[in-house]
């Protein structure tokens, strides 16, 4: 295996959630680097219908915060369940509600139903809007930064729609924190391969 094949492959390993971020600027350049990145991703028919919001100007961070902490600060406040991963993972989650506009940059990943041409199907939406989320999250990990996926947008749809301008043949498929984190890369905890993968047939 190749030295590329193999930073592309510890990449992926160390890709974590990363919920801590920094609030140091990230420069204009390296957004657009892994925007650019995203848009390598496969897509329905090379229809590359996706749009990437970019949301730095503080107003607009404090207007989406504002609905974020209405809807979901009051499920954060329960102490330690004793589940360390989760413990961790909730504490995470709690530090993005609350800090949402302290969060650098905020990239949502739109899709518009456009394809097929003859006969929009939203189904393809999402198999747009995924794979270049993915290749979003782990160009910006080779570059250091950190990001994590969150489906905070769901929790005012039209409230973040009309904020972000979003048309009504678009659906927003992800909302990405952005930033240098705070914390150190560490491995992702998966389940063994041998529990997830079947030969020839599911079971």
């Amino acid at each position: 295996m190749s030295d590329q094949s193999n930073d592309i492959l510890e990449v992926m390993r160390t890709c974590i959630a990363m919920r801590h971020l920094r609030t140091d600027e990230v420069p204009e350049q390296m957004i657009v680097d892994v925007v650019r990145a995203a848009t390598y991703a496969s897509n329905p028919g090379n229809s590359q219908n996706w749009r990437f919001v970019v949301v730095r100007d503080r107003g607009r961070k404090e207007r989406l915060a504002s609905h974020v902490r209405k809807m979901l600060g009051a499920r954060f406040v329960a102490g330690p369940t004793g589940d360390e991963s989760r413990d961790k993972m909730m504490a995470g989650a709690r530090r993005l509600v609350e800090g949402f506009a302290d969060v650098p940059v905020w990239i949502f990943v739109v899709g518009i139903n456009a394809y097929p041409p003859q006969a929009p199907n939203e189904s393809f939406v999402w198999s747009t809007v995924y794979p270049a989320s993915q290749n979003l999250v782990l160009a910006a990990r080779a570059m250091g930064l950190g990001t994590t996926f969150t489906t905070f947008h769901h929790v005012a749809p039209d409230e973040f729609r009309a904020e972000l301008g979003v048309p009504d043949d678009a659906h927003i498929g992800t909302a990405i924190a952005l930033g240098f984190p705070e914390k150190k890369f560490t491995a992702v905890n998966r389940k063994p391969v041998s529990e997830v993968i079947r030969w020839e047939r599911y079971s």
